[in-house]
């Protein structure tokens, strides 16, 4: 169903006057910095921090194991072959 170009004209018309009567809001800037900084350090997003390097020092000490691993499998099957 298409709206007929009358009542896209009227649309556009309220849109000008309601841009020309209401200005964007500026709000503070430290407000806006201590709200964020606020809201970064609350007890959810602490945990959620935690786990994460909880979860990245795992991978990594899986991955090193993983390498130290294969090269000892490598330096072990060279040494039965010679």
């Amino acid at each position: 169903m298409k709206a007929s170009p009358s009542v896209n004209q009227e649309l556009l018309a309220l849109e000008r006057t309601l841009k020309s009567r209401f200005h964007p809001v500026k709000p503070d800037q430290q407000f806006v910095g201590n709200l964020r900084s606020r809201l970064e350090n609350t007890p959810f997003s602490r945990k959620r921090q935690r786990l994460g390097y909880v979860y990245i020092i795992t991978a990594g000490g899986l991955l090193i194991g993983l390498t130290i691993f294969l090269i000892g499998k490598g330096l072990f099957q060279g040494s039965e072959e010679a």
